[in-house]
């Protein structure tokens, strides 16, 4: 009965996996840095998952692992290889940080891969190795604690820095998302390993990207602890964020700094580069007086023709703690100007210096300044600011159509700048009324405004205003006088605007319009709510009806009190006249000589009230004064016309 002693051989992988799996135990449980949550006996591809245990804590971050042994011979470069199915590998590079360990049973070694490297070395000798159903794994980096340290480290990097952008966008409103992709800095996984990390750094930050290496400082700081002073850039990076004004991790910059001063003890780097790099932490910082004493020892050291880029640097950063630490712009002004005799083109100093003559009102020279700023590695933030300062800078010297150009061009980053739209419509607000062409591009900025502030009563009033104001010009625009009108009710109706005012403008478009009644009605809507201000356009329009009783006690009180000028003793005589009260129309007429002797109509009108009265000798006189005054006036041809005789006697 031997046949029934038959028994299934015991497989040899399954021997040798038995004693991987207990050596990986072991060697988890001695380093600390891990706990094995679960064992996956489905066989799809992951044999443990690890949760990160941080300072005693548990964190919920998981590594998965695929664990191989092997009894094979290692290869001359003392590596060894295990084949594995691809459809494996992809399994693995599902989760971050998932690895490959390997028990090599003759050296009793566990050695380990980073699934990461592994499609990474496959990716750079082609696409052939898609199409394989196996791939070979090579192991060379021991398991051991240094590595479980640094994986520990890395993968709560990347699970922090993931959970700090869910938690960002699931914060974030929908009509926000679109803004907050914009200003969001690139995501960055650092690479695996230190001569890759280092070279990844070196990169970012010679490419002006402090912010990306910022939000990714902690995976650089795991793969190069190893070489704390190749850590310099990503804590130089931190600085140059803060001189720039932007949120820094202040325990970073002082971490920088104390780094700084050990490079310098090398004696293997130039000096004043480094004294140059700790004054900006102290900058940074705003310990003005720190950075001051280290800035003056470090324009000793750079006082050479070879280093007098970064010397101008230097004194331009010296001239903003000058400033904070005496309150005179004045004596950082110094330092700039220093700055640019050494470097003429620094574009930081030709920005100080144009904030420095726009606080003088000085826009000339600001402008100047400015047109001579190229950041060409900065943050889009600095370009955007810098078009945000030229904008009020070309306004103010003018150049109103490069402003709205300006504007066009700055509006396309309102995504990545919240103060673009309020800054903008700020400078539009000033200037956007100054003539008909800027009335014209105001008129399209505050459209394009309102699709983004459709409910900002304030657009909506700069809009109407520069709407009257092109048509006060005498331009033809696609709005008439009723949409106007509907507009300036919705206005109203929000009961955040000046009711009569914008009566008052209602009844102008329709004056322009010569739609008298309806320029009656408004304007009487704006004189029962202010009577003192708006009496002057409802007289004049009773007026140009014929309602002289109506307007007369309006314009006198107007005249005599709020405040007397001559438009107002003007449009008295034009209502004294139609009543018949010759004495007081002349009376009124000579009143609005007394105060504009310059007024065209109320000469040659006051010689029209003369001659109408029959006293033809004083109403030559008069007219003979007018158009001496006003020789070119439509009205002396016609007077010349009417009257050769008398006039040329």
């Amino acid at each position: 009965m031997k046949y029934l002693d038959d028994f299934p051989a015991r497989d040899d992988n399954h021997r040798l996996q038995e004693i991987a799996e207990t050596a990986f135990r072991m060697s988890i449980s001695e380093c600390g840095y891990f706990l094995i949550q679960q064992e996956d006996r489905r066989d799809y591809g992951t044999d443990f998952q690890l949760e990160v245990i941080n300072n005693g804590n548990m964190t919920n971050v998981r590594i998965h692992v695929q664990v191989k042994g092997t009894e094979c011979q290692e290869l001359c470069d003392s590596s060894v290889s295990r084949p594995v199915a691809r459809s494996n590998l992809n399994y693995l590079l599902q989760q971050p940080c998932s690895i490959y360990v390997c028990y090599h049973i003759p050296t009793k070694c566990l050695l380990v891969r980073h699934v990461d490297d592994v499609i990474k070395e496959y990716e750079h000798q082609g696409s052939g190795w898609r199409k394989q159903k196996t791939i070979t794994v090579n192991f060379s980096q021991l398991f051991n604690n240094d590595f479980q340290r640094r994986l520990k480290d890395r993968s709560l990097a990347l699970a922090q820095s993931s959970r700090k952008e869910r938690i960002l966008f699931s914060n974030t409103p929908p009509d926000q998302i679109s803004a907050l992709l914009e200003r969001a800095p690139e995501r960055f996984i650092v690479p695996v390993g230190y001569s890759q990390a280092k070279a990844a750094l070196d990169e970012l930050y010679r490419s002006g990207k402090d912010q990306v290496i910022s939000n990714s400082f902690e995976q650089f700081q795991v793969e190069l602890s190893s070489h704390p002073k190749d850590m310099i850039p990503a804590y130089m990076a931190e600085i140059n964020l803060g001189v720039n004004g932007v949120g820094i991790d202040e325990d970073r910059v002082r971490e920088g700094i104390k780094e700084i001063e050990k490079v310098i003890e090398l004696k293997c780097f130039e000096l004043g580069s480094l004294l140059y790099s700790m004054g900006n932490g102290w900058l940074a910082l705003k310990e003005y007086e720190k950075a001051r004493d280290v800035y003056n020892y470090a324009l000793v050291e750079l006082d050479r023709p070879e280093l007098y880029d970064l010397a101008a640097q230097c004194y331009k950063n010296m001239g903003e703690v000058m400033e904070h630490l005496s309150g005179d712009e004045s004596v950082a002004c110094t330092f700039y100007l220093r700055a640019l005799e050494l470097c003429p083109q620094l574009a930081e100093a030709h920005f100080s210096l144009a904030i420095f003559y726009r606080k003088k009102q000085d826009f000339v020279r600001a402008l100047d300044h400015l047109d001579q700023v190229v950041f060409i590695k900065a943050s889009n933030a600095h370009n955007i600011s810098l078009q945000g300062w030229r904008v009020e800078a070309l306004f103010n010297n003018g150049y109103a159509n490069a402003a709205f150009r300006e504007i066009n061009s700055l509006i396309s980053s309102v995504d990545q700048s919240s103060w673009v739209w309020p800054w903008c419509a700020r400078q539009v607000m000033i200037f956007g009324r100054d003539t008909l062409e800027t009335s014209k591009k105001a008129v399209n900025f505050w459209n394009l405004y309102l699709q983004e502030v459709s409910e900002s009563v304030e657009a909506k009033q700069e809009r109407l205003l520069c709407l009257l104001s092109v048509r006060f010009h005498g331009e033809e625009i696609d709005v008439d006088f009723e949409s106007f009108k509907r507009q300036a009710l919705d206005v109203i109706e929000s009961g955040e605007v000046d009711v009569a005012f914008w009566w008052d403008r209602i009844g102008h478009w329709a004056q322009s319009d010569d739609n008298w009644a309806e320029a009656e009605a408004s304007y009487r809507k704006a004189f029962e709510l202010q009577p003192e201000l708006y009496g002057y356009c409802l007289g004049t329009a009773l007026n140009f009806l014929g309602k002289f009783e109506d307007s007369l006690p309006i314009l006198i009180d107007q005249a005599e009190k709020h405040p007397p000028d001559a438009q107002s003793w003007f449009q008295v005589a034009v209502a004294s006249g139609g009543l018949g009260d010759f004495p007081g129309c002349l009376f009124a007429y000579h009143k609005a000589l007394d105060i504009d002797p310059e007024y065209d109509l109320a000469w040659f009108n006051l010689g029209g009230q003369y001659w109408n009265f029959g006293a033809e000798e004083e109403a030559i006189k008069i007219w003979k004064e007018a158009i001496s005054r006003f020789p070119d006036h439509e009205l002396t041809q016609k007077l010349q016309q009417q009257f050769p005789d008398f006039l040329t006697k």
